[in-house]
């Protein structure tokens, strides 16, 4: 670690009032508002089964806001809103099943009669209550792509959603092919095999978000938890932070929560590759007057893959809803997933090769490098507490704190480098423990009221949160008297004949060490934003926001030492939206300027003195059109989007660096969802993306990041009869294009573009689901971005029973 002596602040001084300054004229702020009379009126009615009788604890809301109540033993539902035009939607065990609009007045008691759901009381147990809903696919109602209640036509960024309807579907087992319905997104396990890497407009990132809070997770993600999976394009750093967000944009992953009625399902899939996974999913509520809800979700799961290599998992979790007043509710949080796999990093040096593609290589497809006596088992817990308090009829104070750890003992990853057209090196990279703890707290403000007679919706939040890894690993002799963190193993022939050793874990542990380094990294931020939406007219709306960010790196403690490379960056970072609906809810057009920012470490500059960098920036444009057109049957989302990083560090030697470097990211996205008729549901996605470093080290400028495609595409389409003798038999079919990537920045070896088709059959019904799914139909040869083989055609087969 240098020893930092003479540093000098690059522009990066902050002038204000500081956080306590901030905080007391946030709470100034809320306690105006709430202390103002908003005019409201008051929404009542009841809802009815199409037998006539009574529906109980049905969730009654209005879209895009938190008012709303539960339906009583009656059916009868009232409450107060705001004067306004709203949609009113009532759900039932969690699926929306009926839209209406509405007009609230002043003073006003507006009674909107008797809603029809569309089956009988007697059915409605008995109907897969899905099946009610249209356009089931392009459910895009979120609280948490802009931290407030606000509809798609609304937003003036472009993001989409996974619904748990189209996972269920496509028989997904896993996030990476949960979120193959996703325009421009592609998803496969970490570089090295942590996390999720999610690669989108041009830049890699991670799924390190779980309901609006940051994570940092060393496992995949377990899908058995899932309600949906939200993905917010472009930068995100005013309402996300620049920590744990992206360029690309930020992967927000939302758990089950528990609801008012008793549901539960239990499913079992079995495949190609020794396939055998069970899912349990139970929803009860605890008291009669159902204010205490919970909900229970846990899976199990193995696989193996090609020859060697394996995984084997488990998982479990618990959500708590209490209800401890008309105004406060109270919900906790609880999972853990341990999978035991092997690790396989991704392929280095592919500089050395004298061929251009993959499938050049006297590759084998069907030989694993790796052994099954090196799995490595993971740990990943996540606790979460929150409470939500209605302080006024015009503002909810939410306030959160999720607690994470993942990691593992004992691991060893597969790290392969290539030698020549014809051989690869087999490394060893361990670690003899190695744990990330996150900690995150956020108080949120969430206002929807007047001002001139101008509707405003707000939220002003502070965020905490607080990142620890610590981790130990080993040094091993190599080449000129220097260590390496990797240990060569031994050198394989890239054929079908020759015979290689299996790689042992008790070699593995023998290997000779050179030095054994613990380490402890630990930075936090401290952040305050807000953000407003103001309806200048019914038809168009404008945002404005802005974050103060602070980031503190604390000093790197390295076996028992500490380093003295501690720093401090504070960043503001806005974002500005216009919102026009040409047609009200139907046509919009919408423009945005983002911004996302990167902390970056110190440096040494050209005149060889230390230099506290400023945080790096990345700009977004953006401008497209979204609708929803055809009674909500048709929804899209089109646009052209220019990023702009600027502020890099690019090295000029081995040992000084300026920070002049930029790079440029533009392209196109187009997204359609649509349920033309009954039954036939169709998902179309496309994305073009161009970018370049335009500015940098030697060995990138003029060149294309590496692991991002030109060329995405995807569709999906199914068609399930609604009614007759056959009914709720379904078909689908559809595929994923992901066009050629470079594996290195220096642009002269790729991954080849492929096309992937997929088939299903399936059958629904009330109690029972049965699903047959072909993956791979065509049987192509295709690896990662990363280089590793991917699967042959598989076959997959999924039973599942409802109660």
């Amino acid at each position: 670690m240098q020893m930092y002596t003479k540093i000098k602040n690059n522009g990066n001084s902050f002038i204000g009032l500081g956080y306590g300054g901030l905080l007391a004229i946030l709470l100034l702020f809320v306690a105006i508002t709430a202390g103002g009379q908003q005019k409201v009126g008051k929404i009542s009615g009841i809802i009815k089964t199409s037998d006539g009788q009574a529906l109980a604890y049905a969730s009654v809301l209005l879209a895009d806001t938190r008012y709303g109540i539960m339906s009583n033993n009656e059916g009868v539902f009232s409450f107060e809103a705001p004067s306004g035009q709203y949609m009113l939607i009532v759900t039932y065990a969690g699926f929306t099943t009926v839209r209406i609009p509405v007009d609230i007045k002043t003073d006003i008691s507006k009674d909107v009669g008797v809603i029809m759901v569309n089956a009988a009381s007697n059915e409605l147990r008995e109907v897969i209550v899905s099946d009610i809903q249209k356009n089931k696919f392009a459910k895009k109602e979120s609280n948490a792509i802009a931290r407030m209640p606000l509809a798609d036509l609304e937003n003036p960024s472009s993001y989409s959603v996974v619904t748990k309807e189209i996972m269920q579907e496509q028989i997904a087992i896993d996030y990476n092919t949960a979120v193959a319905s996703v325009p421009g997104v592609i998803v496969n396990n970490g570089v090295n095999d942590s996390g999720n890497d999610v690669t989108l407009r041009g830049f890699r990132g991670q799924a390190t978000f779980r309901n609006g809070l940051a994570i940092d997770p060393r496992t995949q993600s377990e899908i058995a938890n899932v309600e949906r999976i939200e993905i917010l394009k472009g930068p995100a750093g005013t309402l996300f932070g620049g920590a744990m967000s992206t360029y690309g944009g930020v992967v927000n992953t939302i758990t089950k929560k528990p609801f008012e009625s008793f549901r539960g399902e239990v499913s079992y899939t079995t495949g190609s590759w020794g396939l055998n996974r069970f899912t349990a999913d139970v929803n009860t509520p605890l008291n009669k007057d159902r204010t205490a809800l919970m909900r229970v979700n846990a899976s199990g799961h193995t696989q193996s893959s090609q020859d060697a290599g394996f995984l084997r998992s488990t998982s479990f979790a618990a959500s708590m809803l209490f209800k401890t007043s008309e105004r406060t509710s109270v919900r906790f949080d609880a999972e853990v997933y341990s999978p035991t796999k092997t690790l396989n990093a991704y392929v280095r040096n592919s500089n050395v090769l004298t061929v251009s593609s993959l499938k050049d290589l006297n590759l084998t497809h069907r030989r694993s490098f790796t052994s099954d006596d090196i799995g490595t088992t993971r740990t990943s817990v996540y606790a979460m507490a929150e409470i939500e308090h209605k302080i006024s009829n015009q503002w909810i104070s939410k306030t959160s704190f999720q607690h994470g750890e993942s990691g593992e003992s004992n691991s060893i990853f597969l790290v392969l480098t290539y030698l020549n057209n014809d051989s690869i090196s087999r490394g060893i990279r361990p670690f003899d423990q190695y744990r990330v703890i996150t900690d995150n707290l956020q108080q949120n403000f969430i206002g929807d009221f007047k001002i001139g007679g101008l509707r405003n919706r707000m939220v002003i939040g502070l965020d905490y949160f607080a990142h620890t890894l610590n981790y130990q690993f080993a040094n091993f002799p190599a080449a000129g008297g220097r260590t390496s963190v990797f240990a060569p193993y031994d050198a394989v022939r890239l054929d079908d004949d020759t015979p290689w050793n299996a790689i042992s874990r008790n070699q593995v542990n023998d290997l000779q060490r050179a030095s054994t380094v613990n380490q402890r990294d630990k930075y936090y931020t401290i952040s305050a934003y807000a953000s407003d939406v103001v309806n200048i007219t019914d038809n168009i709306l404008a945002m404005a926001s802005l974050r103060v960010d602070r980031y503190e790196n604390q000093r790197t403690l390295v076996s028992g030492v500490n380093q003295d490379n501690a720093y401090d960056q504070v960043q503001l970072s806005p974002k500005f939206g216009l919102v026009y609906q040409v047609l009200k809810d139907k046509v919009a057009l919408f423009g945005n300027y983002v911004n996302g920012f990167r902390n970056i470490a110190p440096g040494f500059d050209t005149n060889g003195d230390v230099v506290n960098w400023k945080p790096e920036q990345a700009n977004q444009i953006e401008g497209g059109v979204k609708l929803d057109l055809l009674d909500n049957k048709l929804s899209s989302t089109i646009s052209y989007y220019n990023i702009e990083v600027k502020d890099m560090v690019r090295a000029i030697d081995n040992i000084t660096s300026v920070q002049d470097g930029n790079q440029k990211s533009k392209g196109f996205e187009m997204e359609l969802i649509a349920n033309p008729v009954e039954g036939l549901n169709i998902v179309v996605g496309y994305a073009y993306n161009d970018n370049e470093y335009e500015l940098a080290n030697a060995s990138s400028e003029g060149k294309r990041a590496p692991w991002t495609p030109v060329h995405v595409a995807n569709f999906w389409a199914s068609y399930k009869l609604l009614q007759g003798r056959v009914k709720g038999l379904g078909f689908g079919a559809g595929f994923n294009h992901a066009g050629k990537t470079y594996m290195e920045v220096s642009n002269t070896f790729s991954v080849p573009a492929y096309s992937i088709v997929g088939a299903t059959v399936f059958f629904d019904q009330p109690k029972y689901r049965v699903g047959l799914k072909v993956n791979n139909l065509t049987n192509q040869t295709y690896w990662n971005f990363y280089g590793q083989p991917q699967k042959p055609t598989e076959l997959v087969a999924n039973i599942s029973y409802k109660f």
